[in-house]
């Protein structure tokens, strides 16, 4: 045991929040632009944005007294068939998201990003996607982003 926190703890270690808190804050305000041509896409856009910043972050969402400013914008959402059975139905799909970030730091600092996210998943066979299934896979993959968003942050604050 005292040889593993050594070794953790002589090396430097240090956990990804305190890189995400040298550009993040404490407080954010999320901003997600509603997309007039998706506009349902986009409102479960600003679910998993909110979700990710309480969830994975550990921040709180704050839009009077904040530290950063995080601006979404869905450059695209496709819904692709990946394979079909043996009646040429599809029933393994690929949901993918680009979103186009831009972070405006404590220190009022822009930081532009590109990040994209896909979410495999699969119906039933000779089923129709529902719009529950179709926007519920648009989320994930949105989060799935997110998590890249989230890591290039990281990366950025060291």
């Amino acid at each position: 045991m005292f040889l593993f926190l050594f070794l953790f703890l002589g090396c430097g270690y240090k956990p990804s929040s305190v890189y995400q808190d040298k550009i993040l804050g404490n407080n954010i305000k999320p901003i997600v632009e509603i997309d007039v041509k998706n506009p349902r896409e986009t409102i479960f856009l600003k679910d998993a944005l909110n979700d990710a910043i309480y969830t994975l972050l550990g921040k709180e969402i704050n839009t009077q007294n904040y530290d950063t400013i995080i601006k979404v914008n869905a450059n695209s959402f496709s819904l692709t068939p990946l394979d079909y059975d043996e009646n040429g139905f599809p029933y393994l799909y690929r949901s993918s998201v680009v979103l186009n970030v831009e972070i405006i730091d404590k220190n009022k600092k822009s930081y532009k990003y590109t990040v994209s996210g896909n979410y495999d998943f699969t119906i039933s066979t000779n089923s129709v996607i529902t719009d529950e299934t179709k926007l519920d896979a648009y989320k994930k993959a949105s989060v799935n982003a997110l998590n890249k968003l989230f890591a290039k942050i990281t990366k950025e604050g060291m």
